[in-house]
């Protein structure tokens, strides 16, 4: 079987493409699954959100991960944390899912090796905001922080 073949178009889930599967606190493993959004969601355990990794690779993991309260998994470069099981596939250039190579394949297991641990204040990405009412243009400056010096320059 050729594990470099492109997915067709119309995809009818015969295709079997070769994933690394990352689950919380474990080492990732190599899997074969069907090239097909069913089995992709199975992998995650829910529906699937497309992350970027690299231009020839990307993540599947759960889109309500952290929503669900599934256990912290990976840390990625820009600072958050997945949760949850996710898997890495590599792109065919044209945004379809085709298997890893030998060398993506040890690449990823050599970045994502590692189990990390979470605390529950790590995994919570949440922003929380307050609306203050502003009561006129010069109180809105004032909790902005901003100086109004020159009221004609100003446009409302």
């Amino acid at each position: 079987m050729d594990n470099s073949k492109v997915i067709n178009e119309t995809n009818d889930g015969d295709e079997m493409i070769r994933v690394l599967v990352v689950e919380p606190q474990k080492i990732p493993y190599l899997k074969e699954i069907r090239n097909d959004f069913r089995a992709m969601q199975e992998v995650v355990g829910g529906p699937i959100e497309y992350v970027y990794l690299t231009d020839e690779a990307h993540i599947y993991c759960n889109e309500e991960g952290k929503l669900m309260g599934l256990t912290g998994n990976r840390r990625m470069e820009n600072g958050d944390v997945l949760a949850g099981t996710f898997f890495i596939c590599a792109d065919d250039g044209q945004g379809g899912d085709i298997s890893l190579t030998e060398e993506q394949l040890e690449e990823f297991k050599a970045r994502f090796g590692e189990p990390e641990y979470f605390s529950y204040r790590e995994m919570d990405s949440k922003i929380y905001t307050r609306v203050v009412p502003a009561y006129s243009m010069e109180d809105f400056f004032e909790k902005m922080g901003i100086e109004n010096e020159d009221e004609e320059d100003l446009e409302v």
